[in-house]
C-alpha cells in the first residue's frame, strides 16, 4: 500500500509548474503590452505623418498646376506682346520712311517746279465729284506715273454766297473728295498731298457774274516735281 507522501510529491510538482506558468504569462504580458502600446503609438504617428505628407504633396501638385497655367498664360501674353511690338515697329519704320521722304521734299523745295495744274469744278453747295472731274484727276495721276520726287497741292474754294464758316467747311470737303479719289483710285501716297480749304477767298474775277461764281466753286490741283537725285558713287580708289 502506497504511502501518502507518494501522492503528495506529484501534486506539489504540478502546483509548482502551474504557479510557474501563471508567473511566466504575467511576465510576458508585462513585457509585451508596453511594446504593443509603443507600436500602436508609432503606427498612429506614422499614419498622421503619412496623411500630412500626402496633404503637402496634393498642395504641391496643385501649386505646380497653377504655376504651369501661369507659365502658359505668360507665354501667350509674351507672344501677343511680341507680335504687337513687331507691328508697332513696322509702323514706325513705315512712318519713318514717309518722314524721310517728306524731309527730303521740304529740304529741297527750291528744286521742285510746277509741272501740271488742273481745276475741278463743283455744283452749288456740292462736294461730290462729277464724271468730268474724275477724268481730270485720272489724267493728273497718269502724268505723275514714274516720278520719284513730287508732291501735290489740293486747294478748295467756294463762291461768296453763304456764311464764311460754312464756306470754309465746304471748301475742305471739296478738297477731301479730290484726295480720297487720288489715294483710293490711284494709290497716291497720302503724305505726298498737301491740302487746304480757303472758302470764299480768291474768287474768280471777284465773283461778279454767274460764270465767275461757277468757276469759283473749285479745287485747284498743282503737281510739283523735282529732278531725280544723283546716284550714290560706289566706294573704292581710282
Amino acid at each position: 500500500m502506497a504511502s501518502r507522501s507518494t501522492y503528495l510529491v506529484p501534486m506539489l510538482i504540478l502546483g509548482t509548474i502551474s504557479v510557474m506558468g501563471c508567473a511566466t504569462k504575467g511576465y510576458v504580458r508585462s513585457q509585451v503590452q508596453p511594446v504593443n502600446a509603443k507600436v500602436d503609438q508609432v503606427s498612429k504617428s506614422t499614419d498622421a505623418q503619412f496623411k500630412q505628407t500626402n496633404g503637402k504633396l496634393d498642395q504641391t501638385s496643385q501649386q505646380v498646376q497653377t504655376n504651369q497655367t501661369n507659365i502658359a498664360a505668360n507665354k501667350e501674353a509674351a507672344a501677343s506682346a511680341s507680335s504687337t511690338a513687331n507691328e508697332a515697329l513696322n509702323r514706325v519704320n513705315q512712318t519713318q520712311g514717309q518722314l524721310n521722304d517728306l524731309n527730303n521734299t521740304v529740304a529741297n523745295l527750291d528744286a521742285y517746279k510746277l509741272t501740271d495744274h488742273a481745276v475741278v469744278l463743283f455744283g452749288f453747295n456740292r462736294h461730290n465729284l462729277t464724271a468730268a472731274a474724275k477724268a481730270q484727276l485720272d489724267k493728273v495721276a497718269s502724268d505723275i506715273q514714274g516720278e520719284q520726287r513730287y508732291f501735290i497741292t489740293v486747294t478748295g474754294y467756294t463762291d461768296q454766297i453763304g456764311p464764311t464758316s460754312y464756306n470754309d467747311v465746304l471748301s475742305r470737303e471739296r478738297a477731301e473728295s479730290v484726295i480720297r479719289y487720288l489715294v483710293g483710285e490711284h494709290d497716291i501716297p497720302i503724305y505726298r498731298i498737301h491740302m487746304v480749304g480757303l472758302g470764299k477767298m480768291h474768287l474768280v474775277n471777284g465773283g461778279r457774274t454767274l460764270q465767275d461764281r461757277k468757276e469759283s466753286r473749285r479745287v485747284d490741283i498743282g503737281v510739283y516735281v523735282a529732278p531725280p537725285l544723283p546716284a550714290a558713287k560706289s566706294g573704292g580708289t581710282e
